[in-house]
């Protein structure tokens, strides 16, 4: 009885645990995607996202230059901020701002070093484990002039 009552407190008191640490994990997997995916390291990237997100990753390290590298690398790379978790209706489903340093951008169609950009990214629990969702390239988050 005694190793059934200890047995049921470890467990509850894992699960309390997971939960505390939910917010932490998600935001975690946004660090480490936006360290990868705004340095250009798309092969890491791809260990973060949802398999229907690979596309995108797929489409921007296709897309992007030596050039871009090179201009990237000379900055000492992308330097990135998470923030402002916002979570939607349940807890599997989290919303991230990160703030971007030493971002990649084009200016009048040329590659460019942008000094800080802001984005979002949307981050999902699937079974365990928190994944990035791409529904598409990660868009400059504009502030309105109001």
């Amino acid at each position: 009885m005694k190793l059934l009552l200890l047995f049921v407190t470890a467990i509850l008191m894992a699960g309390c645990d997971a939960g505390l640490n939910s917010d932490q994990q998600a935001r975690e997997v946004a660090g480490k995607w936006a360290d990868a995916y705004f340095n250009c390291d798309f092969k890491d990237a791809d260990n973060y996202v949802t398999p229907e997100s690979r596309k995108w990753l797929q489409y921007a390290a296709s897309n992007t230059t030596e050039q871009e590298l090179n201009m990237l690398q000379e900055a000492g790379g992308a330097q990135v901020t998470v923030s402002e978790t916002a979570t939607e209706g349940n807890d599997t489903l989290k919303t991230f701002r990160l703030t971007v340093a030493n971002c990649l951008g084009t200016t009048h169609e040329t590659a460019a070093l942008v000094k800080e950009r802001t984005f979002m990214v949307t981050v999902v629990r699937r079974t365990t484990d928190w994944q990035v969702r791409m529904a598409g390239l990660p868009q400059n988050e504009r502030q309105s002039r109001d």
